[in-house]
Formats: C-alpha cells, structure tokens, sequence
C-alpha cells in the first residue's frame, strides 16, 4: 500500500550549454551537441525502426521505455513514425520514470532541440501533473498515444497490460542506477514481449544483458554511439505464449484480451448517455466505425442529463485500487475536457475548483489527517483557508453532461440513432467473418457487429443476453432556481454570497457557480424509491443543504421558486463501476471450480467467451470522473493495444469479480 501519490522531484543542475544534469545519479539525460543523433542511433535505427515502420501492416505499433527523462527519445520516435509509417497506423509508447520532471522542467531541457519545437510543445501542453500511476496522453489527433507510469519501473511494468513491439532501455547508466535493473523488471519485460519484439540499450553493461538472456532474449553487442565503444540490442526469437497467457498472471478469469486482430472493427455502443458516449469517442479516435443506439427520442436523457454537474472524484484517506483508479480517471478527465473545450471553444466545462467541507467535527478531523499525511500532490488536493477545515480540489468543476455528450458524439465517426432499442443480440455460430459474428435486434432491423458494448445502467438486468450484475437504481432529485428570484430585499448580504460563488461546493450535498444566472444544487439520495415525479419535499432537502454550504439565511430562496429534475443513478453493490468483458457465468463456474477448494489457486487457462461483448456500467454519481477513462480503456481492448489501467485495477473493475468472489467463498449455489 502506498503512504503517498506524490512523487520526489529529480534533483537537476544544468550545464552551462543548458542541458539537465541528474545530481543524484551524476549522469547527464543527453549530450547537448549530439543528443538527436545518438537516441536515432541507438534506438532507432537498432531496433530497424524506419524498415519495420515503412512496411508496417499492423494497425498498431508499441515502445516501451525504461526512463522517459526529458522525453526526447519519444519525441524522437514520434517524428520519425510520422515521417515513415502509413498514415492509417498508431504508435503507442510506454515510458516509466521514477523522478518525473515538472512541466516548467521539461520545457526548459527541451527547448534545446529547436528541430523538435512542434512535438515539444504539444507534449509539454498535454504533460500531467505528476502523480503516482498510469497517465494516458493522446497527440496528434489520437495517431501518438503516450502511456506514462509515474513510479518505480518494474512496478509500472508488473502492472502492464501490453502488447510490445520494441524495447527502449535507457535510464541513467548501470552502474550509478542498479536499482532499476532487478530480476523483476526483466522478467515482466519477458512477459511484455512476443516472437519478434526487439530491444536496444546504450549500455553493454553485464547486468543487463545477463539479465535479457535470462528471460529468454537473444543479445549481443555492437558498435556504441560516437566515443562509446559497446552497446547491446537483440530480440525474442522462440515461440512465446499467446497475448492472453501472458496478461493473465495467474488470474485467467480477469482476462480482458482476445488473440484475434481485426483491422477495422466495427462496434455497436448501447446508450448514448456519458458511459456510452464516451466510449464512442475514445473508439472513434481510433478509426473505428461506431454506431449508438439510444431507445430515447434524444441523447443522455437519463442519469446523465442534468443541467450542471460536478467533478468530484471522493478521493478516499488511504490507498486502495479503487481510489487509484478514481484518482488516475479524475487525472484524465480533467485533461480531456480542458482540451475539448480548447478546439472547439464550446464552454460545457469551467474548470473552477472545488472546495470539500466537511460536514461534521470527526470528518474535519480526517480531512486534517489527509493533509499532514501528503497522500496528495498539493496540486490536486490542499487546504482551503477560506472556509476553516475545507480542502480544494483545484483540477475540479462544473460540467453541462448533455452538451459533454453531444461534442463527443459528433465524431465523423459516430452515427447515433435516436428511438433504436436492442430486443436482441445474438452469436453468429462458426462466423468466420469476424466482423459478423454479433447480429444485433431491433424492431426495424438487424444488423452485423464486431463488437458490442452495452452502456445501458439500470437497464442492463433486463436484457436476456446480458449476465445479471449486483447493480440497483438510487433516485435523485436535482434543484435549480433563477437567481433573480432570489430574496434581495430582506437577505442582501445572503444574495451577495451565492453570487459570488465561484468554485463548486460539496458537502451533503453540492451547490454550483452560477449558470445562465441558474443556482443549480442538490442532490437526494433515495434508496429503494422508485418515483418518477419531483417532489416538493426533495426540493426542501435540497435547499436545506443549500442555506447551509452558502452559509445563508433559511429564506434566502424560496421554496416555490425551484424546479428541478429526477434521474436514477446506477449504483453497484461494491461501489466500483463494472467494466470490462462479457461473460457466461455457468462455463466460468465450471472452469474455475477449483477455487471453492483453493482461494489461492491460480491458472494461466482462459475461458473464452462472448468475444466481443463488453460491459460499462455502474458509475453512481460519480460518471463525470469515470466514464471518459473507462472509454478509452474498451477502446484499448477492443484494438488489443496497451491498458491505460494497472492491472490491479482492472481486476477490481472486472465484470467477472463478483461470480469469483463467490467461488472463492464457496457460496455459488
């Protein structure tokens, strides 16, 4: 378990000719008259980069790198993948670094490569904050796709999911790092690995080359760059296990991968809500043809209609895979909406801030503790001096979820048809047409998929072809209230106060700036209540918890001026979202059996099943934050490209978790 997501900072001096120098392992990260050269010698051209890219048919290509430092050697690959691959095809690249530079940093060292201006300038726009974990980074309109772990470099690599094609082994030299090049690291760079991936390293340094020998791969050394005599590069030329084996760990019924490889899928999305329009757009980018299929008359007119919503992710007092999840996807969410609203300047997103108040003496307590403990870079979690006890989320604010859908869904890519609901959805038996092999129902028509993923909330329990998940309706009833109906003459100083409001609030409930001069706060929480109609009395709640986050007078807004709005959040009996794979639950018992007897056991055996079929579900209240992460996540599987989650995560989102859970406890029935 980790005491804290904040990561230490490299120390750096810099030369003279203003290229960074490591003082703590005292190496430099490029040599300033030749450092272009050398990353295209060594990396490039030993791993035949320019001859594999020129001939690529593969729709993807994946690097992985040991140290990204000042990212030269991605920018590097990145302008020649340009240069020399088919414009159809995408470059992934996998970096781990240990001591990440601050973006201010970053663009000090890369200004030195005046050459490289245009890729530069877009990475150090996109770089994330530094944080512990995964961070995912789209460039060039989705064609460069940036994976970086923030943290150590076998952990990053132990909780991979990818597929790679070449290996960049850089970092600082052997001998002044050891650390990095452990026994694990080398054997998940073996599990990473198939028949045919390469790898090259500046260094011919025994502990690492023994260290790729071990694990199978064929080294040998060869002529260094300028003055260096020896650097080693090589390749896995036996026969591995198939990419699902490889993933698995030991848990084959968390297995999230397929051994097939369509070139242009294409996938049927079920709900056009955030769940489902997120996930349109992340397969968009990729190419992908998609279709939504929405039963409503329009678009996101359930839970993900509301007028204003918020971006809080509850980030939790200690580390768990849960909260690691939720910390990387509030991370993503907040990049990707920042640069939606920059390329097309719609304003559904204002990225104001938000300030947690605690709502009792004991939970004040805790948020004190979270901050004396630093679980959090300051610069996504601090103390708020306003408001005594608070903390700010600065990365946080209000989003308008319709039109969030609405931009996303209007991707060339993407045809939504409106009033279109799936009766049914049948296997195409022996389909050797992989593009085939799910016919889709409706009551107009039928139509051939690749892929379907259902992104249909409460709704997913009474499909007959969607497995039975522990997911349950809680009713909430938004309040909304034009402000110039506000009381003015009686509670000014009240008035002043919410119309100042510049940052969201949460406590019991929320309170967001002003929209279209429209206080919009709430929201109930109803268990077990399945009524429709905005209530008079839900309206009293809300404005209950109104007075008191403004910190108002009771009757600075009237009770019969609200209006308001009723949605049923999706909510799992774990409080975790359920994503991922489709299965049948009676061949994953009868396999995975064993279990009743062992909770250890484990195997590398794969149930194949419902190829193709995919669940994103169960995002509760907190869908702003989740779903645009859990899109790109599907995206990634459906294309067989590298995760953007760790896998411990991927485990606890796992449609499969719960019949395992009960096998483990022996309590299948």
């Amino acid at each position: 378990m980790l005491t804290s997501y904040s990561l230490s900072a490299p120390a750096l001096s810099w030369g003279e000719d203003g290229a960074p120098h490591s003082s703590q392992f005292d190496d430099v990260y490029f040599d300033k008259e030749s450092g272009l050269e050398e990353t295209r010698y060594v990396f490039l051209q030993h791993n035949q980069l320019y001859q594999r890219w020129q001939t690529l048919t593969q729709a993807n290509f994946t690097i992985a790198e040991t140290g990204f430092g000042t990212g030269l050697n991605f920018l590097c690959a990145w302008q020649a993948f340009e240069a020399q691959s088919p414009a159809d095809k995408t470059l992934h690249f996998i970096s781990v670094e240990k001591y990440p530079l601050s973006k201010a940093a970053l663009s000090k060292a890369l200004a030195m490569w005046p050459s490289l201006k245009a890729y530069s300038d877009a990475l150090i726009q996109a770089y994330p904050d530094v944080c512990h974990g995964f961070h995912r980074i789209e460039l060039a309109a989705g064609r460069i796709q940036l994976t970086l772990w923030f943290g150590e470099a076998a952990s990053g690599f132990e909780q991979l999911n990818a597929n790679v094609d070449a290996w960049f082994l850089d970092g600082f030299a052997p001998s002044k790092n050891p650390e990095m090049w452990s026994d694990l690291l080398f054997q998940h760079i073996r599990r990473l690995s198939h028949k045919g991936t390469s790898f090259s390293t500046f260094t011919a340094a025994g502990i690492v080359r023994r260290g790729l020998q071990n694990v199978g791969f064929d080294v040998r050394k060869v002529k260094a760059f300028g003055i260096k005599r020896e650097m080693a590069i090589g390749e896995l030329n036996h026969d591995d296990q198939p990419f699902t084996k490889r993933m698995t760990q030991g848990q084959a019924w968390f297995n999230v991968r397929h051994n097939d490889e369509l070139e242009i899928p294409r996938v049927l999305v079920v709900g056009s809500g955030l769940a489902g329009a997120n996930t349109a757009y992340a397969l968009a980018k990729r190419g992908f043809k998609v279709s939504v299929w929405e039963k409503a008359s329009s678009i996101a007119n359930a839970g993900s209609g509301n007028p204003q919503g918020m971006l809080y992710p509850k980030l939790a007092s200690q580390d768990t895979p849960i909260n690691r999840f939720y910390l990387s996807a509030y991370l993503y969410a907040s990049r990707l909406y920042n640069q939606l609203s920059t390329e097309d300047g719609q304003a559904f997103w204002q990225q104001c801030g938000l300030v947690q108040i605690p709502k009792n003496s004991q939970e004040a307590d805790k948020f004190e503790k979270l901050i004396q403990a630093k679980l959090y870079p300051e610069n996504i979690l601090k103390k708020y001096p306003e408001r005594p006890g608070s903390l700010l989320l600065p990365l946080s604010g209000w989003v308008k979820p319709k039109d969030l859908c609405e931009r996303l869904l209007a991707h060339e890519n993407i045809s939504v048809v409106l009033n279109r609901e799936l009766t049914d959805l049948e296997k195409v038996a022996a389909c050797t047409d992989l593009s085939k092999r799910w016919l889709a129902h409706s009551a107009e028509q039928q139509e051939h998929f690749s892929h379907v993923i259902l992104c249909t909330a409460n709704d997913s329990n009474q499909l007959k072809f969607s497995p039975k998940m522990p997911i349950h309706p809680i009713r909430g009833q938004v309040s909304f209230i034009d402000f110039n109906k506000a009381n003015l003459q009686t509670q000014p100083a009240s008035v002043e106060t919410a119309q100042k409001l510049d940052k969201v609030l949460c406590e019991l409930g929320y309170a967001s700036p002003l929209l279209d001069n429209t206080l919009h706060f709430g929201a109930t929480y109803d268990l077990h209540d399945q009524e429709e109609a905005i209530r008079e009395e839900g309206h009293q709640r809300n404005l209950k918890i109104l007075t008191r986050m403004l910190q108002v007078a009771d009757d600075s807004f009237a009770l019969k001026d609200c209006q308001g709005r009723v949605s049923f959040r999706c909510a799992v009996s774990d409080y975790a979202p359920i994503v991922g794979p489709s299965f049948q639950q009676r061949k994953l018992v009868e396999i995975y059996q064993p279990l009743t007897r062992n909770a250890k056991w484990q195997t590398d055996d794969v149930c194949e099943q419902d190829e193709g079929l995919y669940l994103n579900l169960g995002h509760g209240s907190r869908g702003l934050i989740s779903t645009p992460l859990s899109g790109v996540y599907l995206a990634d599987l459906v294309a067989g490209t590298p995760s953007p989650l760790e896998q411990e995560i991927a485990y606890k989102l796992h449609p499969t978790r719960f019949v395992i859970r009960q096998l483990k406890q022996n309590k299948m029935t």
